[in-house]
């Protein structure tokens, strides 16, 4: 597996998903990229990815709250695309805040409850996550930037559907959700920096931000379990096979 991480001033978790095994074929380098939030990008960093990389589209996962509270920053000032879906509304959010914080008290397997988390996550953003595959899909719709929060958990089950419905190996699926775990250090520090109310506690952060090989597994299982794997997950969302394939061309060396 070769990821390429994009170092940047203003965000942490960012990188290309190009190089990914696919049976015998890649994945595409310049196609695919994820990161955490960007509101904090420097001009700098949106010169390296606009002007650098080709930056065309960012799909924004965040709730319409979050995006009020931190807006796009000073990449919603070029001419780059955005498309905005939410995946999940601020009550939803809360309530898994809340559920979280309970796990962690009563000792539960991290990997379990965010595993439990991101099938609930198929279950209520299935819309959310197929209206993102179509806008990437759209002319000029890529290179495409996925991002929520953090980068891990919105943007862990599209990236994981994206990949899966192209047909890029399941270890490789894995590692690279995992590889998020290298870049949580300090997306929990200006995590718990910007809770200005002090409701944070980082123990319970640091347990959200747990990015674990099982809890990808767990995913993964449950898409092949429930729909076949993602090409079903999309196709009962009414994603055409057409379209899938044009994905897999977009995404595929």
């Amino acid at each position: 597996m070769s990821v390429e991480w994009i170092d940047l001033e203003g965000a942490n978790n960012v990188r290309d998903l190009g190089g990914l095994r696919a049976g015998e074929r890649l994945t595409r380098s310049g196609v695919l990229l994820r990161s955490d939030a960007l509101h904090e990008l420097t001009p700098g960093d949106v010169r390296h990815l606009v002007e650098e990389r080709g930056l065309a589209h960012v799909v924004d996962l965040r709730s319409a709250h979050e995006r009020i509270e931190r807006g796009r920053g000073p990449l919603g000032d070029t001419p780059v695309r955005y498309t905005e879906v939410e995946v999940i509304g601020p009550d939803d959010l809360a309530r898994r805040a809340q559920a979280r914080a309970a796990a962690f008290a009563a000792g539960l397997p991290a990997e379990q409850v965010l595993g439990d988390g991101y099938v609930e996550l198929l279950e209520l953003g299935g819309e959310a996550f197929t209206e993102a595959l179509r806008r990437i899909l759209d002319p000029g719709g890529a290179p495409a930037l996925v991002h929520c929060a953090i980068g891990k958990d919105r943007t862990g089950v599209l990236v994981a559907l994206l990949l899966d419905v192209a047909g890029v190996d399941r270890d490789e699926i894995v590692a690279d959700y995992a590889r998020t775990g290298e870049r949580m250090a300090p997306v929990i520090a200006r995590w718990v920096d910007a809770d200005a109310g002090g409701t944070i506690n980082e123990q319970v952060a640091a347990f959200s931000a747990m990015a674990a090989p099982a809890t990808m597994a767990q995913l993964l299982d449950t898409l092949d379990e429930r729909w076949g794997g993602a090409a079903g997950f999309f196709a009962a969302h009414g994603v055409s096979d057409a379209d899938l394939g044009r994905w897999r061309a977009m995404l595929l060396i």
